[in-house]
């Protein structure tokens, strides 16, 4: 008997033209992707009759799954996720333009569909114990997907990790299982290097100039489009996705060695220091800026700028003996754009 491991697993995405009408299945999350949560329901409605205790029957609702994928920035392909926030590109730009009207952003990202593949050798066969002999696989395709929050994490002395959290509306079918070997993840080229916490550097205005914080020690920040599947009369599938409110949101930790972030959250009671829309004083347009640039692969990049940052809280942590004093700050932006150079 065979066990199916993640070692003949594969994922790949790709965006929909059409939404649940699947796609080319062509991208990676990233290098070391995980799928760490794959889920689908069809919310069961349970029907009683009166003088029993026990259901009569039942019927089902909307279809809906869930996938949730960790996996680590690289230098070339990652960046294509923002697409699922943002729409479409502008040159290198998610999206073009650095602000908060409508015209700046898509009213929902791009839709998505993914492939997930699980590939064992057949339980007969010469080398079906070591993979050699004839393969079989089981093969999912979720359609109609939009991403719910996107996160990204920088941590000292890790890589640069991502979260993704995606529904599904419109799985129809699985091959359980079918002739065939997957498609290896290697064949889709992840040919960036890996971002880590060495090639990052956040800066943040002060009004009259974007100043880099020293000795970050974590970094997050985290895209949530609040977004929801559209269902009609007629078909158990979602038939559209909706976009509520876009919340750009994360948390910074560093040494703390001036007052001026703090100083500023306690001007928030009185109300001074911030631009006209209740945010840090900006610099040309932008608040923070945070970029990982790859010295490995010949300085390609990934830049986010934020606009209308705005802190919610200082923490201090540290004052005891010999220990270092560290202050962490959460804040939510008003804007937020992506720029890459792959």
């Amino acid at each position: 008997m065979v066990v199916y491991t993640g070692a003949g697993a594969s994922v790949f995405y790709g965006y929909e033209g059409t939404f649940g009408a699947g796609a080319t299945y062509d991208k990676v999350f990233g290098l070391n992707t995980r799928v760490n949560s794959l889920s689908v329901t069809t919310n069961r409605i349970e029907l009683g009759l009166l003088g029993q205790v026990e259901p009569t029957a039942f019927a089902y609702g909307q279809q809906q799954a869930r996938m949730g994928v960790n996996f680590t920035f690289d230098s070339r392909t990652s960046h294509n996720i923002f697409k699922g926030i943002y729409g479409t590109a502008s040159s290198t730009k998610y999206p073009a333009d650095l602000g908060e009207t409508k015209a700046s952003v898509d009213l929902v990202g791009k839709s998505i569909a993914a492939k997930i593949s699980i590939e064992t050798p057949s339980s007969t066969g010469a080398g079906s114990d070591y993979g050699t002999g004839t393969h079989t696989k089981m093969e999912r395709l979720l359609k109609g997907g939009v991403i719910q929050t996107l996160g990204m994490t920088a941590n000292v002395g890790e890589t640069v990790n991502g979260t993704c959290d995606l529904v599904f509306g419109k799985e129809e079918s699985v091959s359980n299982p079918s002739s065939g070997s997957i498609t290896e993840q290697d064949t889709v080229a992840v040919a960036g290097s890996p971002y880590t916490f060495a090639h990052g550097v956040f800066k943040v205005s002060d009004g009259s100039a974007l100043q880099t914080i020293g000795e970050v020690q974590s970094i997050d920040v985290t895209f949530n489009q609040n977004s929801e599947l559209l269902y009609k009369l007629g078909s158990h599938y979602a038939t559209d996705a909706f976009k509520k409110v876009l919340d750009v949101s994360g948390r910074f930790k560093t040494s703390w060695k001036e007052g001026n972030h703090l100083q500023h959250v306690l001007n928030q009671a009185i109300g001074t220091g911030f631009d006209l829309k209740g945010g840090i004083n900006q610099h040309s347009g932008v608040s923070a800026e945070l970029t990982f640039t790859s010295t490995e692969d010949n300085g390609k990049s990934i830049k986010i700028e934020f606009k209308g940052l705005s802190f919610g809280d200082h923490t201090v942590s540290g004052l005891e003996p010999v220990e270092p004093v560290f202050e962490e700050l959460s804040w939510k932006a008003q804007a937020a754009r992506v720029t890459y150079v792959v």
